[in-house]
């Protein structure tokens, strides 16, 4: 269902184990809850899965959320699978919203495929142990920073449309063609790689092209 080629085995081990230590926390996603006020739980005892480091340090900040989320995914999965419910994960709110309170109309059997016929489309991003691996600094400086602007504020409407609209044309993407987070990354990497100083282009054309990534990740992935 989903890679796990490279990654370290301590990694895997942890995700795996926090899918065990997540799936106790039943009522507080149901009433809901932060990714840093999970994240806060996670580091004190009895669990201690992630240590006072974990959202100082940038590297170690895209790591710990990474492996969070990847957990979350697959704990979704199971939900789904087990009947409970659908978690919908975002940074601000983790939420498990509960087929018995949510689909009325539906059985839960009937509701677990509708679930599973459409999936997160940040789940196969997360789910996948490859994304981890390659993640340089460029990628986690941007991803980093559309979490944290996030975290620290609801505002899904904080790029206006011109905003957005440029960030499109400055990255070579159609708005009226779907998009995803692999393949804005695919395309954010190609266009920065042109118009990096190293390569030709200049500190602003960089810029602009990593300002555009920074949009259009927190439109798409975290709206």
């Amino acid at each position: 269902m989903y890679k796990q080629p490279n990654a370290s085995h301590t990694y895997v081990m942890q995700a795996e184990l926090l899918v065990d230590i997540l799936s106790t926390h039943k009522r507080q996603f149901i009433n809901g809850i932060s990714e840093y006020a999970l994240i806060e739980i996670l580091k004190k005892p009895p669990y201690q899965v992630f240590d006072e480091d974990a959202l100082r340090d940038p590297l170690m900040l895209f790591k710990t959320h990474f492996i969070l989320f990847h957990a979350l995914y697959q704990l979704r999965q199971c939900w789904i699978e087990q009947n409970e419910g659908v978690l919908d994960i975002h940074a601000l709110s983790i939420k498990l919203n509960l087929f018995s309170d949510s689909c009325l109309t539906q059985s839960n059997e009937e509701a677990s495929v509708t679930a599973l016929d459409n999936p997160d489309p940040l789940a196969e991003y997360y789910l996948d142990w490859g994304n981890f691996e390659e993640a340089d600094r460029d990628t986690v400086d941007t991803l980093l920073n559309a979490f944290w602007q996030k975290m620290l504020r609801a505002d899904s409407g904080s790029h206006g449309q011109d905003e957005i609209k440029k960030a499109h044309d400055v990255l070579g993407l159609s708005q009226n063609e779907p998009v995803t987070l692999v393949s804005l990354k695919r395309v954010y990497k190609r266009t920065l790689q042109s118009a990096h100083p190293d390569k030709g282009g200049t500190q602003q054309e960089a810029q602009a092209v990593i300002h555009a990534y920074q949009v259009l990740t927190h439109f798409y992935s975290f709206k």
